[in-house]
């Protein structure tokens, strides 16, 4: 039996897209594109934890394991930790449930990490790039990395601040945060205990709660592919993504 277990918390009311992880893309749900690259990282069994009979019927159909979780986990961090309580597994993977095109080697690079790093109480992903558009989206957050990996800070604003235009300063890249976490045990069930911290009220990031609570959060470093999903547009550039990559 694999001891990493990988949930993708799904919730049918979405406010900026109600019904986002069964609306079409090319096909598909959008949930099944995140399923489908989860089973392919081969690190451990995959389900999805659900608050709607409609998304784990979508679920059943293309053959996942929903499990249903109560609709008012104040987060998909305390939905995968409802759905997790009854299960064997000494790591949890949270990949998002609008994420259809996460690569199944970030999956099991933040796997990997959160194995071998026994200083590391969670691990993530971050896409390295200069694009101004993305990092001035504050719907793309920032992480803040040291040199070995450990996140400082996450944000919504443009961080780290860039005081001096040099060729140098340029060239320094920032860090769009993935939608992924890797959760020891332990460290989920002090994290659902831990009540919203300030900072995290302020950006609306509970990854920041970790932070102030002295957590430590290590990221991988993965390389961008199609668009999460957020909104209605975000799916038609999903779609789009999905049609040039057929095309090529």
């Amino acid at each position: 039996m694999s001891d990493t277990l990988i949930i993708i918390p799904a919730r049918y009311g979405s406010t900026r897209f109600p019904g986002k992880p069964v609306a079409d893309l090319y096909g598909k749900p959008i949930i099944q594109w995140v399923y489908e690259a989860c089973q392919k990282a081969e690190c451990g069994d995959v389900i999805i934890a659900t608050d709607d009979e409609r998304i784990a019927k979508a679920a059943q159909n293309f053959g996942a394991k929903a499990v249903m979780t109560p609709s008012d986990c104040p987060s998909g961090t305390d939905r995968i930790y409802q759905a997790a309580k009854g299960l064997k597994a000494d790591y949890i993977i949270n990949v998002q449930g609008d994420e259809p095109f996460v690569l199944p080697k970030t999956v099991r690079a933040v796997a990997e990490l959160l194995k071998t790093d026994r200083h590391t109480d969670i691990s993530t992903a971050c896409i390295p790039t200069v694009d101004w558009d993305q990092v001035d989206n504050p719907n793309h957050v920032k992480a803040v990395l040291a040199e070995d990996g450990r996140a400082l800070y996450f944000s919504r604003s443009v961080v780290p601040y860039k005081r001096e235009k040099t060729p140098q300063s340029e060239k320094a890249p920032y860090h769009i945060h993935c939608g992924i976490y890797g959760y020891k045990r332990a460290a989920l069930e002090r994290f659902v205990q831990l009540p919203p911290s300030p900072l995290e009220r302020l950006e609306k990031l509970e990854q920041l709660r970790a932070l102030e609570a002295g957590m430590t959060i290590k990221a991988v470093l993965t390389v961008k592919t199609g668009p999460a999903i957020d909104t209605p547009e975000d799916l038609e550039r999903a779609k789009e993504f999905v049609k040039i990559s057929k095309e090529q």
